[in-house]
């Protein structure tokens, strides 16, 4: 009897380090640097979608972190809405905008905003290792960042980065 509740303890032990290693851990945000992936997050899409790192494996994606008020920002949507109307990269835009969907919403309209923007918060723009925006992540079919950009960008510059990614696939 002691054999089998020593064999069932040792059973035991190793069941709870093999779920331990399996589990997967957050990624930090002094983690979020080129080479590696995305954190895990999710957000509603204007139009209702649910938007995570699992929906936007496979696609080539351009992540942008802005707010209807930052100068800066209104200079890349432009840029953003050419690339997404010419390319076949998904641009996605994160609004941080305080009151959220009541001012983003009529603004997206006013400035017809052609790709997927979603409302996010303070805590998830951290948990990206934002500090300022606009922020920018290029991300791979498989959500690894390729560039990150801290500060406005432009098409021209993102297209360069699609083109690296093209060449590595």
């Amino acid at each position: 009897m002691q054999k089998l509740l020593a064999i069932s303890a040792i059973l035991l032990g190793v069941a709870v380090v093999l779920a331990g290693c399996s589990s997967a851990q957050a990624v930090k945000p002094e983690d979020v640097v080129v080479g590696n992936t995305i954190p895990d997050f999710s957000v509603t899409s204007l139009e209702g979608q649910r938007i995570n790192k699992d929906s936007l494996k496979g696609e080539v994606v351009v992540l942008n972190f802005w707010a209807s008020w930052c100068g800066p920002c209104m200079s890349e949507i432009p840029e953003l809405k050419d690339l997404a109307a010419h390319s076949k990269v998904k641009v996605v835009g994160i609004a941080l905008d305080e009151n959220g969907l009541e001012t983003v919403k009529p603004f997206v309209e006013t400035h017809k905003i052609n790709y997927t923007v979603a409302v996010g918060n303070q805590d998830m723009f951290q948990q990206f290792n934002g500090v300022g925006i606009p922020y920018t992540l290029v991300l791979d079919p498989l959500q690894r960042i390729v560039k990150i950009y801290r500060g406005p960008t432009t098409r021209e510059s993102l297209e360069a980065d699609l083109k690296t990614i093209q060449q590595n696939l």
